[in-house]
């Protein structure tokens, strides 16, 4: 965990700031066996026993950390994730946990398919999952209708469609921009941070405005467009602005 901040920051943050908890999921099956990835044995992969002690060793770094509001992705991994580091500190805090569309991962392979909402829900029932509308998956069913299924297509999907997934990622931290919480977590994937980071001139599409502005601080930039070890915690003050997020 990198960033730490002390747990009553939020209550002294100004308006249009929040403190951001950017957290990478834990192990998954995935992670290990990347034959399983395409495969549907490894659709919406769920956490390694590995995977579970990372979750734990975390839970003990953040104890003192008291989250307002935690927003995960809808897939098990990350779901997975969100309970088992923040059961505690959101039990404390009466934070609800959100999944939400918007911050889960490039949708490029099955691992990346998630199951439907009836069956997250009735896994994950202390989950809100008002910010998944849809039932079944509508990410993987586009990209399957616009390139075919996984045997057909055996290349990225929506890594190679950055100005869509650019949308995705402003649609989100637009939804997050509107939340009464001061303090949250944001517990997604090393492929969707890395790009929604390193969006922008310079960095990976040229023509896609960068979605956070690191205000001219190298140091910052570099720490927080690096990729993300499984189950690490970066802890970030952010200023939400109609031209960026941060």
């Amino acid at each position: 965990w990198s960033g730490a901040v002390g747990a009553d920051t939020a209550s002294t943050l100004d308006k249009g700031h929040k403190l951001l908890h950017f957290v990478r999921h834990a192990q998954g099956f995935h992670n290990i066996d990347q034959a399983v990835m395409k495969t549907q044995e490894g659709l919406d992969a769920r956490l390694t026993p590995e995977g579970c002690r990372q979750c734990a060793a975390l839970q003990q770094l953040t104890d003192g950390l008291r989250p307002q509001l935690v927003v995960s992705s809808p897939l098990t991994r990350t779901l997975q994730t969100a309970q088992r580091c923040f059961g505690p500190q959101r039990s404390i805090a009466k934070a609800p946990l959100v999944a939400l569309e918007g911050v889960r991962e490039t949708v490029n392979y099955l691992c990346d398919a998630r199951r439907s909402r009836t069956a997250l829900a009735a896994e994950f029932t202390d989950v809100d999952f008002s910010g998944c509308p849809e039932d079944s998956d509508p990410v993987w069913a586009y990209y399957e209708k616009r390139h075919g299924t996984q045997a057909e297509y055996n290349r990225h999907r929506e890594s190679a469609d950055l100005p869509a997934l650019a949308t995705r990622a402003r649609q989100a931290l637009a939804w997050i921009a509107t939340r009464p919480e001061k303090e949250i977590v944001i517990v997604s994937h090393q492929a969707f941070l890395w790009n929604t980071l390193n969006m922008g001139p310079g960095r990976l599409h040229p023509d896609v405005p960068p979605i956070f502005d690191f205000g001219g601080d190298r140091a910052l930039e570099v720490w927080m467009c690096g990729g993300f070890m499984n189950c690490e915690c970066r802890s970030v003050l952010a200023e939400f602005t109609q031209e960026s997020a941060l």
